[in-house]
């Protein structure tokens, strides 16, 4: 049953990934991915907490979140993929620019995420 809340949640974070794939920006930084990795730090903090909180008898829900919507939602692979792309083109400055915003906002909006869903339970 594990299996079903996993599929379910992870068809509706990739459906939303791929839909974020289309923003388009005139920066070099590539937006979408951007993005669903923010997006998806900021909601691991927040739905996590949450699910632990109100679904501790529904462990299932909490999959089919955590495991299936936000793993499906991030691309920790495209992302990496992203790096080593900027990095073969030469593109130093923008790979640790890219790097280091992804990994700082990302740390700070799950921090943040956790202290919101803290508050509203």
């Amino acid at each position: 049953m594990q299996y079903l809340f996993i599929f379910a949640g992870g068809a509706l974070g990739a459906l939303l990934r791929y839909l974020l794939s289309f923003i388009n920006s005139s920066s070099e930084i590539p937006m979408g991915t951007f993005i669903a990795n923010l997006c998806g730090a900021f909601l691991m903090g927040y739905l996590g907490t949450l699910t632990i909180k109100y679904f501790k008898n529904n462990p299932l829900l909490k999959k089919g979140v955590t495991t299936g919507f936000l793993g499906a939602l991030t691309t920790f692979s495209t992302f990496q993929f992203e790096l080593v792309q900027y990095f073969e083109k030469g593109a130093l400055l923008l790979v640790i620019i890219y790097a280091l915003t992804s990994y700082i906002f990302g740390i700070l909006l799950c921090y943040i995420g956790v202290r919101l869903g803290e508050k509203t339970s």
